[in-house]
C-alpha cells in the first residue's frame, strides 16, 4: 500500500490548512485594527457621555410619581402612564451605561465632570414638557454626532441612543400633542450638529445653559457637515448646520413657557 504518499499528501494538505487559517486571522486582526476607536472618537463620546448624562440626572431630580403620570395621561390610565416613564428613566439610565462600556476602548478617554443645572420648574406639567423637549434634543444631537466618527462600535451606539431617545419623545409627545406627524412635513427627524447643542439657548436642540461647559464640541475627522432635512454632505466650508427649524412643527417642541431660571443642579462625575 502507498502510505508514504498518502501521509506526504495530507502533511501538505494541513499545511495548506494552517497557511489560510493564519492569513485569515492576520486579515481579521488587520482589519479589527483598522476600525479601533481613535482619539476623534474618544471627544465623541466624552460629548455623548454629558449629555446622557444631563439628562440621566434631570429625572432623577424629580420623582417620577402618579402625581407625574397624571399630567401626561391623555386618554391612558394614570397607573399605565406612571409605569412608562419609570421605564423611561430606567432605559435612560442603561444610555449612559452604553456610552460608559464603550468609552472603555476610547484612547485617553476621561468621563467629564460636569456640574448641571436645570430649568427651574413651577409644577408637574412643566417638568413633563421640558422632558419632551430634552428627548427630543437627545436624539437630534445623536443623530448628528453620528456622522462625526468613522468607528461602526460608536457609529452603532448613536444610532441606538438616538433611537431610544426618539422612541420616549414620541411617547411623551403624543400624551401632549393631538398631532405628533404632518403630511406637510418636507424634512426627517431633527438632526443637529454639536456646537448647536452645545450653545446657550432654552429652545429645542440646545443645552448649553445647562452643562456649565464641562465639554466642548468634537471637531469631524471629515470636514464640515451640512446636515439637510433629508441627507448629509461633507462641505468644504468651515461651518456645520442643522436640520428642522426650532420649534417649526407640532411634532418637534417648542421651548418651553416654564421658568427658564437654571437653580437646581447636580453634578455627575
Amino acid at each position: 500500500m502507498r502510505f508514504g504518499s498518502q501521509i506526504t499528501w495530507l502533511l501538505v494538505a494541513g499545511g495548506a490548512l494552517t497557511s489560510a487559517q493564519s492569513s485569515s486571522s492576520s486579515a481579521a486582526s488587520s482589519s479589527s485594527t483598522g476600525c479601533a476607536l481613535t482619539s476623534s472618537d474618544t471627544n465623541v463620546l466624552r460629548y455623548t457621555y454629558a449629555l446622557s448624562g444631563f439628562l440621566n440626572s434631570f429625572y432623577a431630580s424629580t420623582a417620577i410619581n402618579s402625581t407625574v403620570a397624571s399630567q401626561v395621561s391623555n386618554s391612558t390610565s394614570a397607573s399605565k402612564v406612571l409605569s412608562n416613564l419609570q421605564g423611561i428613566q430606567h432605559l435612560d439610565n442603561l444610555t449612559v451605561e452604553a456610552v460608559r462600556e464603550l468609552s472603555s476602548k476610547a484612547p485617553g478617554f476621561s468621563a467629564p465632570s460636569c456640574s448641571y443645572t436645570f430649568p427651574t420648574v413651577s409644577n408637574i406639567s412643566a417638568f413633563v414638557q421640558y422632558a419632551y423637549q430634552f428627548e427630543y434634543t437627545l436624539s437630534g444631537a445623536f443623530i448628528g454626532v453620528a456622522g462625526y466618527t468613522k468607528s461602526p462600535e460608536v457609529a452603532f451606539l448613536l444610532a441606538r441612543l438616538a433611537a431610544e431617545h426618539s422612541a420616549h419623545a414620541t411617547y411623551i409627545g403624543s400624551r401632549l400633542n393631538s398631532t405628533m406627524f404632518q403630511s406637510s412635513s418636507s424634512s426627517l427627524v431633527s438632526a443637529y450638529n454639536p456646537a448647536q447643542v452645545l450653545a446657550s439657548g432654552n429652545s429645542t436642540g440646545s443645552l448649553g445653559s445647562y452643562l456649565g461647559g464641562c465639554v466642548s464640541a468634537p471637531s469631524n475627522p471629515c470636514g464640515a457637515l451640512k446636515i439637510g432635512p433629508l441627507e448629509a454632505n461633507i462641505t468644504s466650508s468651515a461651518g456645520a448646520s442643522s436640520s428642522t427649524p426650532l420649534g417649526g412643527s407640532s411634532s418637534t417642541p417648542m421651548s418651553s413657557s416654564a421658568s427658564s431660571s437654571s437653580s437646581a443642579s447636580a453634578r455627575l462625575h
